[in-house]
């Protein structure tokens, strides 16, 4: 038998410049194998997986096309019975038995579990963060970070407080994509001239969710007080196509903040990362509604938002209704529905959904297409990542900024007042990006038969962010304590989902 010095201990022991022993049991990757795993693979536990879960459970499935070598998963969990079957019977089929826990809690505290990788609604994605941190476990979690600003900050300083043990990385997986750090690169160089504005775009088709009475039935086998977690225990008051609970808590302020933070949150990392700015815009100002019909929907489902930086403005546009009344297809802004537009003095760059990206002149005259790996490099990074103790791509803090830009858009909505449509345009007249997406936000409800004499925009005040506090500031303290205290700023959780406080 090997007699190890310390200095060949050490050596073995840490990987990366972050130490390998962590959670009362040894953690060598590549060295020796955890246990209970067979090939020294980290062990994993998945978190939710109804929906974008789905996909990574897969590629921790022996067979999968998209197999990914260095995890084996150990445990899933999820609060539906019929989803935690579902999981079941896809491992089993694929010759694994897996730990099955219903509270989350009880999969974070198993000395089984090396990693989890969260894909729970948006809600829950701080409160697991943080809880897994501090239990010793490296994470994954999905887009948005956060339901709310204060709590996404509590998550970011967790990982710097653990930073040593564990490491956390987040799902803006357009972090992982060559061809846009290609793009952003010659973007910043000046090869298209000076950057003058940068516009985000979510246009996808949205159909009403229906209009339904009173408080509607909790699915049998769904513990509705562990899925409601942090937020208050209200009955659910939705019955959509995807029944009274999954998918459609997008658009109630207490589960979700509409397509900003559920697809949005994509193009606004990708928008904030080619402006290059750090930190939160100096002021929001938001507009729209919920247009087209009357369902038990919260959130709009037509949304124009300028956040100001000092390299340039950052416009950010969701439309949810089609390009005209009975239309699925959906309105295109510079060759995409879904993406980002860099708009530079000599010509743009657009960044589709799918990672192109693509330069062309101001006549739409393709000039270059960009090279490089896509963002489904980004699980392969994660892998990576436990591997080398390192995250190189989609850093928590990144996370956070973007996430909470988009819930700064969504505060300033909040806090606005209905108002007659020659109010809005005098509001945006001054700034020509902002003037552009109103005439064409114009056009597109026009399209759909809207009449905003009738149904009224939203038109939220213009609020100055404190970056230091990561707070509200308006000179209407009515105005200023509405939007700091609203549960998208802050919500510390109801009992026994208490979020931990770390700063």
């Amino acid at each position: 038998m090997k007699t190890w010095s310390r200095k060949e201990f050490l050596k073995a022991s840490l990987i990366g410049g972050g130490a390998a022993l962590v959670a009362g049991h040894s953690r060598l990757y590549g060295a020796a194998a955890p246990s209970g795993s067979a090939n020294g693979d980290v062990r994993l536990g998945i978190i939710g997986f109804n929906a974008q879960g789905w996909g990574h459970l897969q590629n921790y499935l022996p067979g999968s096309r998209t197999k990914l070598d260095g995890a084996v998963l150990a445990a899933i969990c999820d609060v539906d019975d019929a989803v935690l079957a579902k999981g079941r019977d896809a491992a089993t089929k694929a010759g694994l038995k897996v730990a099955e826990y219903k509270d989350y809690r009880k999969m974070i505290e198993s000395k089984d579990v090396d990693a989890v990788l969260i894909a729970t609604p948006n809600h829950q994605h701080s409160i697991m963060t943080i809880m897994a941190l501090q239990a010793g476990k490296d994470v994954y979690v999905e887009k948005p970070l956060s339901h709310n600003i204060w709590e996404g900050r509590q998550a970011v300083e967790a990982a710097k407080k653990h930073a040593s043990k564990n490491i956390a990385l987040i799902g803006t997986q357009n972090r992982s994509s060559e061809q846009i750090m290609n793009a952003i690169a010659a973007v910043r160089s000046g090869k298209f001239g000076k950057l003058k504005w940068v516009t985000g775009t979510c246009y996808k088709p949205r159909d009403s969710i229906g209009l339904h009475e009173g408080p509607q039935a909790v699915p049998a086998g769904l513990d509705y007080d562990l899925w409601t977690g942090p937020a208050p225990l209200t009955p659910p008051t939705r019955n959509g196509p995807k029944g009274t609970v999954h998918y459609d808590w997008h658009w109630f302020w207490n589960y979700g903040g509409g397509d900003i933070t559920n697809q949005g949150i994509h193009q606004m990392d990708v928008a904030r990362w080619m402006l290059g700015a750090q930190g939160l815009p100096k002021s929001v100002m938001s507009f729209g509604g919920r247009f087209g019909y009357r369902d038990d929907a919260e959130t709009p489902n037509t949304l124009v938002s300028v956040l100001t930086y000092d390299t340039a403005p950052l416009i950010f546009e969701v439309r949810g209704l089609g390009r005209k009344k009975g239309m699925r297809a959906m309105d295109v802004y510079r060759k995409s529905s879904v993406g980002v537009v860099a708009q530079c003095e000599n010509g743009y760059v657009n960044i589709a959904e799918n990672g192109g990206a693509i330069a062309y002149d101001n006549d739409g005259k393709k000039l270059e297409a960009f090279e490089g790996a896509d963002n489904g490099a980004h699980r392969k990074n994660w892998i990576k990542a436990l591997q080398s103790r390192k995250v190189t791509h989609g850093l928590l803090e990144e996370g956070h900024y973007s996430t909470s830009l988009c819930h700064l858009a969504n505060l300033s909505f909040l806090a606005g007042a209905e108002k007659a449509n020659a109010q809005l345009a005098d509001a945006v007249a001054s700034d020509f990006a902002s003037k552009d997406a109103y005439w064409r936000m114009l056009d597109h409800l026009k399209a759909n038969e809207v009449d905003l004499d009738v149904t009224k925009p939203i038109v939220g005040p213009l609020l100055k962010v404190d970056a230091k506090t990561e707070t509200l500031v308006h000179a209407d303290k009515v105005i200023a304590d509405a939007a700091n205290n609203h549960a998208l700023r802050k919500r510390t959780g109801r009992k026994g989902f208490e979020i931990p406080q770390i700063a």
